[in-house]
C-alpha cells in the first residue's frame, strides 16, 4: 500500500531584539531568559503532525484488481460474487436454487438470482487495516421482483443478498487482526471460532456490510482458474485414454473427441473472462486483435487436417481432436498473461 509523505518546511523566524534598562531581550523569552514553554510545546505539536500525515496511507481500488468478492453458505447452494474496477465500479452476480419448488409449467425447480452493477463511494480509513465506504448507486438487469418461467425453471429476479440494507460497506485490508474483527463477519469467511486455527491475521481483502452482518471474502481470479483447468485438463486425459485404448464405434469416437474439444474450449472462454477483469483497456484492445487473428488460423489448421478425410466418418474425430490441441495451448499461452 503506498503512503503519502508531506515534505513540509518550517521557516524560521528572525528574533527581534528590545533594549529595556540595559538588558537585550528576544521575543518568545520570559524574564529569566529561558524559551518560552507554549512555544516548545507548539513546534513539539507540529512535529507530531508531520509525523502522522506521513505515515497515513492512501487507498485505491486498483488494490481489487483480479480479485473476487465472494458471499456465500460456504455450502455451494447460493452466492453473491463482484468484482471492483479501479474506478470503484462493480459488477457481480448473485443466485440460488431450490430444486424442489416446483410447478406445472416449471417441474425443473425455481432460480432465485440477480446479475447487477454499481459504483462505491471513495472508501474513507477509519483504522490501520479498516476502511469504511458507502454503495453509491446499484442497478440491475432485470427488474427486481419480476419472474419469467424458460426451460421448465421458473426464475425469480431479486436483490442481490449481501448487498441489501447497506449503509456503511468496511473494508478489511489483508494482515488485520482477526481478533480485532466482528465475529458475525469472521463466521461467513472461516474464523469464527479463533482457537480452532493457527492463523492471528486475515489473508485476505475483506468486505463487511455492517448493517446486515453479510461478510465477504475475496481471492485472485487467476488461483481459481489456474485449479479450474488443473481439474479439467484430468478429465481431458481420461477422454484421449478412452479414445486411444477403448474399444469404441466411430460414432462414439466422434462424440468423445467433441467432448474434448468442448473441454479447452470452455477453459478458453473462462480464462478470456478473467482477462477482461485484469488486463486495462489498452492491453485488452490489442488482444482482442490478436484473438481474431489466431481463431482464424485456428480454424484453417482444423480445415485442412480434416480435409484428407472429407466426407469420411473420420473427419469429425481428425477435426475435433485439432482444435481441441490448438485450444488446449491457447488456454495455457493465455493464462501466462496473469503472471505478468
Amino acid at each position: 500500500m503506498k503512503k503519502k509523505t508531506l515534505t513540509v518546511i518550517l521557516a524560521g523566524s528572525m528574533a527581534l531584539s528590545m533594549c529595556s534598562c540595559g538588558e537585550e531581550k528576544t521575543i518568545g523569552e520570559n524574564a529569566e531568559g529561558a524559551v518560552s514553554t507554549e512555544t516548545k510545546e507548539e513546534e513539539k505539536e507540529t512535529e507530531v503532525s508531520e509525523a502522522d500525515t506521513e505515515q497515513t496511507p492512501t487507498f485505491s481500488f486498483e488494490e481489487f484488481k483480479g480479485l473476487q468478492f465472494y458471499f456465500s453458505s460456504g455450502a455451494g447452494g447460493w452466492a453473491t460474487m463482484l468484482t471492483i474496477d479501479g474506478d470503484g465500479s462493480f459488477s457481480g452476480e448473485y443466485f440460488d436454487g431450490e430444486l424442489g419448488v416446483t410447478g406445472e409449467e416449471y417441474p425443473n425447480g425455481t432460480m432465485y438470482q440477480s446479475n447487477f452493477t454499481g459504483h462505491f463511494t471513495e472508501p474513507v480509513q477509519v483504522n490501520g487495516y479498516t476502511y469504511s465506504m458507502q454503495i453509491r448507486d446499484i442497478d440491475y438487469e432485470e427488474e427486481v421482483g419480476t419472474e419469467e418461467i424458460a426451460d421448465g425453471m421458473l426464475y425469480c429476479y431479486v436483490d442481490a443478498y449481501g448487498l441489501t440494507e447497506a449503509k456503511d460497506m468496511l473494508l478489511y485490508a489483508p494482515g488485520a487482526p482477526l481478533a480485532d474483527l466482528p465475529e458475525d463477519y469472521r463466521s461467513w469467511v472461516g474464523y469464527y471460532d479463533l482457537t480452532s486455527t493457527e492463523d492471528t491475521e486475515l489473508p485476505f481483502w475483506g468486505m463487511y456490510n455492517e448493517a446486515a452482518q453479510c461478510g465477504f471474502s475475496s481471492y485472485r481470479l487467476a488461483d481459481q482458474l489456474k485449479q479450474r483447468v488443473a481439474f479439467d485438463e484430468e478429465e481431458a486425459i481420461l477422454i484421449e485414454t478412452s479414445i486411444k485404448n477403448d474399444s469404441l464405434s466411430q460414432a462414439e469416437l466422434n462424440e468423445k473427441s467433441q467432448q474434448l474439444y468442448q473441454i479447452w474450449d470452455s477453459e478458453l472462454n473462462a480464462v478470456w473472462d478473467v482477462l477482461k477483469q485484469t488486463l486495462d483497456e489498452e492491453a485488452m484492445n490489442a488482444l482482442t486483435l490478436e484473438e481474431r487473428e489466431w481463431i482464424a488460423e485456428k480454424e484453417a489448421a482444423v480445415s485442412e487436417a480434416g480435409a484428407e478425410y472429407e466426407g469420411g466418418s473420420l473427419q469429425p474425430m481428425v477435426e475435433n481432436q485439432k482444435a481441441a490441441e490448438l485450444t488446449k495451448a491457447r488456454v495455457y499461452e493465455l493464462l501466462e498473461l496473469l503472471e505478468l
